[in-house]
């Protein structure tokens, strides 16, 4: 693909040539991203970005780029709404006037004949991902009822006459806390606290420094195992106490996770069409979930093996159980209906 009269030198083995000019050009595989460290590059294309691991981007090209400014593609297929749908959002958010999106059907360079053979073969939603661009979610979603669209609002604001809603999710690493309001009626969760590596006490100081002062004062709500679980020789809810959290409102037992997974979509959209339960942009981790959590093969259970994923919105899940939780009025039958 380079022209001839540019090309010096190319050394095979290594998947690299020389220019004329001085330049290099280099094909890198990316299954280990480590390989493209300790050279400034001046630019470069990751081929297929859904399909490299998340941190290919952030902790190895980016700062390989840095040293000359340098630019880059990432460019490919969409893979489901994973970190190269977190791009493309930020990417079209216009946030970052580095950033550009640029995307288009493959009508636009397939002949009709091919694109009616592949709507033969394939189903709708593999068909929109890999010849429209279309970023699709899983099958399986836990929050099926979650829609950036209609539940993200960059309008939502903290309000000073209510109690600010902690609810904590005592991860390690990452470890994400939702701060929310409600007025017995809605949801609106206006921030989150994300740290990597860290414990209780950081995230407590964290959230003081933060609502410490707010008049109407904190209300927290979390898993129940944080009772028991140690941190500094200390329950995780002992050490907010300490720090001034004294409003804790934790049950015995953590709900079952369908209880608390249909508590939450509930609030999404309950049967009426309502949507109970918003959010602001910045709560990244929380979009993230409600857009790509899904369940195990067997359905029984979330699945739990990306390490970034369910913290966030497992924490706010404790809250909307606690308060919202689908409770059905059952009879009972050693209770006497008439007279």
């Amino acid at each position: 693909m380079t022209p001839k009269g540019w090309v010096k030198r190319i050394y095979e083995s290594d998947l690299c040539l020389t220019t004329r000019f001085g330049s290099e050009l280099w094909v890198v595989g990316l299954d280990k991203p480590e390989r493209i460290e300790g050279v400034a590059w001046d630019g470069g294309v990751l081929d297929e970005y859904a399909n490299m691991k998340p941190q290919a981007w952030t902790e190895h090209v980016r700062p390989a780029l840095s040293d000359r400014r340098g630019w880059c593609w990432l460019i490919g297929v969409p893979e489901g709404l994973n970190h190269y749908k977190d791009l493309v959002d930020y990417a079209k958010s216009g946030l970052d006037p580095e950033w550009g999106h640029y995307t288009w059907p493959s009508a636009d360079i397939l002949p009709n004949e091919e694109l009616e053979a592949a709507r033969r073969q394939l189903d709708n939603r593999t068909f929109r991902q890999e010849y429209e661009g279309s970023f699709e979610g899983a099958s399986g979603r836990v929050y099926y009822a979650y829609a950036a669209e209609q539940h993200e609002d960059a309008g939502i604001e903290l309000d000073m006459r209510l109690p600010i809603i902690l609810s904590c999710d005592f991860n390690v690493d990452p470890c994400i806390w939702e701060a929310c309001q409600t007025d017995g009626k809605t949801v609106r969760v206006f921030d989150e606290i994300n740290f990597s590596n860290t414990n209780t006490v950081e995230m407590g100081k964290a959230a003081k420094a933060r609502y410490g002062g707010h008049p109407a004062g904190v209300v927290v709500y979390g898993d129940s195992a944080g009772n028991s679980r140690t941190t500094a020789g200390l329950s995780d809810y002992a050490i907010l106490s300490e720090l001034g959290f004294t409003n804790q409102r934790i049950k015995r037992a953590n709900p079952a996770v369908k209880d608390r997974v249909n508590a939450v979509n509930a609030m999404l959209v309950n049967t009426k069409g309502e949507v109970r339960l918003k959010h602001h942009p910045i709560c990244k981790a929380l979009r993230r979930d409600l857009e790509t959590v899904v369940w195990t093969e067997s359905g029984a259970e979330i699945d739990k093996r990306e390490r970034i994923k369910t913290h966030a919105s497992d924490a706010l899940g404790y809250f909307i159980e606690s308060e919202y939780g689908l409770r059905l009025a059952r009879p009972d039958p050693a209770r006497r209906f008439y007279k």
